[in-house]
């Protein structure tokens, strides 16, 4: 006899992730992490020596892999969202802060909605079309959007250095919240959504945050160290948001990592969830406060 599907979603009382995406690796391996990680500063480093352009580039291309990452995932789960549509509606947004025409972004926002609302009435757009156009638009916003935050940083004064002492503040939360977590962390945060964060962790991250904040504020003249420290707290309050924002994505489409582009990691998605939700406040608080 055929056995029932269980009904229930994955990762709330239901089939664990791992079951739902049976590819999954069971664990990460904290050598192999930390060696992608190294890359990954490697990477980052070059950019930032080769200039503002090769550092918009290498912003294009992580948040379009992330954006790619999130809409295959849609489309192994029997949705149908367009692809090339969604990319192009991110790489407009990029473009158009890079560009300092912000009068513009809305426009390809507005374009983004109108766009995935008419792509949903083609031939063969599947049984959930409303649903993809919801899926479509808001993977523009959260990950092309964060994409823009983190343009709309590097084009002010002083710009490159800002990205990245942000990037890195938001780096050292998250290794910061992972220890504290893992050997400290007791009473949950979202169990529902992820059972690994804790209040411990959160607040371990947010030390980090701080610390990694006022360095930057210290070093950097255009922070001085009142806005560092600002920048380590939006970083450390917000970011364990976007974590959490993505563990809910992911638990409603049923996989577990984003992708498997960055061993130890998982996918793009799954290293940049905090920089991209972070990006935007952190672009808003130094346009108009603190410089």
């Amino acid at each position: 006899m055929a056995k029932a599907k269980d009904p229930r979603p994955a990762g709330d009382g239901g089939a664990p992730l791992d079951e739902v995406n049976p590819g999954a690796p069971p664990g990460r391996s904290l050598p192999v992490a930390i060696a992608t990680a190294l890359a990954l500063v490697a990477v980052i480093a070059v950019s930032s020596w080769l200039g503002r352009g090769a550092f918009f580039v290498l912003i294009c291309v992580v948040v379009l892999i992330a954006l790619f990452e999130l809409l295959d995932a849609l489309v192994q789960r029997d949705h149908r969202p367009n692809i090339p549509f969604g990319l192009l509606s991110a790489l407009g947004a990029l473009v158009v802060v890079w560009l300092q025409r912000p009068g513009l972004l809305a426009a390809v926002l507005v374009g983004t909605m109108l766009g995935a609302s008419i792509l949903a009435l083609r031939p063969r757009r599947g049984v959930m079309p409303a649903s993809d156009v919801a899926w479509t638009v808001f993977a523009v916003l959260w990950i092309g959007g964060g994409g823009a935050g983190a343009t709309g940083i590097l084009v002010l004064r002083d710009g490159l250095a800002l990205l990245i002492a942000f990037v890195l503040t938001t780096a050292l939360d998250d290794i910061a919240a992972y220890f504290a977590g893992t050997s400290l962390g007791r009473h949950k945060m979202a169990p529902s959504i992820s059972p690994a964060k804790s209040w411990e962790g959160f607040a371990g991250g947010l030390a980090a945050a701080l610390l990694g904040g006022l360095a930057a504020g210290a070093l950097l003249d255009p922070l001085g160290v009142a806005d560092g420290l600002a920048m380590g707290a939006i970083c450390g309050m917000l970011a364990p948001v976007g974590d959490l924002l993505e563990s809910l994505v992911k638990r409603e489409i049923g996989i577990k990592d984003s992708g498997r582009l960055l061993p130890g990691h998982g996918g793009f998605l799954d290293r940049l969830d905090a920089i991209l939700f972070c990006a935007p406040f952190v672009f808003l608080y130094l346009r108009f406060v603190a410089l």
